[in-house]
């Protein structure tokens, strides 16, 4: 054995313990370069398999897609190099699934361009006989966000009768998009049956049930049935906000504050959040928290000229004592949402972000 490949060896052993972060995505980097310049092709591409997901978690996914291609075509040329064909599979529909589900996340990225990293995820589930039940519930999110509520109807269908394998998404995951298109459907009361479910077992899982509870709590602000909208958001809070991925229920929550009073919790959530937007590349994320946090500096400057804040990201004007002109910051992150949805709008041929905005206008 080379130095070299003693050193790839070291190497990949190291990235497998380590966590995401800046340094695992530079040693991701390091392993791919020393892997391509000693030609080991099958560290080349399990070197690129880990660095997609590096660049997909440590908030740079659009570098994610080529090396996701990269990974497929170099699969494609020399299979099973691992002597592994079961685990290729499951990579590769992993991949795939990975570059689709970053290029609808980002409205940079064209519509043609998701359609086509789409029918490529539908390549790798036929030619390698798994990833069908995933395959649908992506495709059902693609016509989601294009407003195709026949196609998201059919594909809801066949991913509920799709057999679970080796690539599927957990239960929870599962469950709560399977919510969310019924939401979509309007089978409101199915899609709540599935969130009490998995509130009386217990069962989270990152984004579920938050993001389902955060559209019911919405619409329930939307219809002023403040009832409904309290339930939902005292459930929300089973438990707290503290990541970025959290940012999508924090924008819900701060509607919630603005619709019953804009007090100081209302400050303390939107000070502990701001931070977690500066170069944030989740647009998504970003848009339902720049539209909750514009609800309640607005609420607030009916009352209060002033909100005292840490430095908001991106904001030009930083007062250096802290205190924001409210009514000039809620314009300021209304102007974000609207310039944001109004992205992903022109790029879906859809309005779906757009119907939001007008929602919480009338709300």
């Amino acid at each position: 054995m080379t130095e070299e490949q003693i050193t790839l060896d070291r190497m990949q052993k190291e990235l497998r313990e380590m966590p995401s972060s800046p340094r695992r995505l530079g040693l991701c980097q390091e392993f791919v370069a020393l892997a391509d310049r000693e030609q080991a092709r099958a560290q080349q591409i399990s070197g690129r398999y880990d660095l997609a997901w590096a660049y997909a978690t440590a908030g740079d996914p659009a570098k994610a897609l080529p090396v996701c291609a990269e990974f497929l075509q170099m699969q494609k040329e020399t299979p099973n190099t691992s002597g592994d064909p079961h685990l290729e599979a499951v990579l590769a529909v992993n991949i795939a699934c990975l570059a689709c589900d970053l290029a609808c996340d980002l409205p940079q990225i064209p519509l043609e361009q998701c359609d086509a990293l789409l029918m490529e995820f539908r390549r790798q589930v036929r030619t390698h006989g798994m990833g069908e039940r995933l395959w649908q519930s992506y495709a059902g999110k693609v016509a989601a966000m294009t407003g195709d509520l026949r196609g998201l109807a059919d594909h809801l269908s066949r991913f509920q009768a799709a057999p679970r394998d080796d690539t599927s998404d957990c239960e929870v995951c599962e469950a709560g998009l399977t919510a969310r298109f019924m939401l979509a459907l309007g089978r409101k009361d199915e899609a709540i049956n599935i969130a009490v479910e998995l509130l009386k077992q217990g069962k989270y899982c990152g984004e579920e049930p938050w993001t389902l509870l955060a559209i019911l709590t919405e619409d329930a602000l939307n219809r002023r049935d403040l009832d409904a909208a309290e339930r939902y958001a005292t459930a929300m809070l089973i438990q707290p906000v503290e990541r970025p991925a959290d940012l999508r229920r924090a924008g819900t929550l701060l509607r919630m504050e603005a619709a019953f009073g804009a007090g100081e919790d209302g400050i303390k959530l939107l000070a502990k959040c701001l931070p977690w937007t500066e170069n944030l590349w989740d647009q998504r994320l970003l848009f339902y928290f720049y539209l909750g946090a514009a609800d309640f500096c607005q609420a607030h400057s009916v009352q209060h000229t002033e909100i005292k804040l840490p430095p908001v990201p991106a904001f030009a004007d930083r007062p250096e004592n802290g205190l924001y002109d409210c009514s000039a910051l809620a314009r300021w992150f209304w102007d974000r949402a609207e310039e944001i949805g109004g992205r992903f709008d022109r790029r879906n041929g859809y309005p779906n972000y757009g119907r939001q905005l007008r929602a919480v206008r009338r709300s």
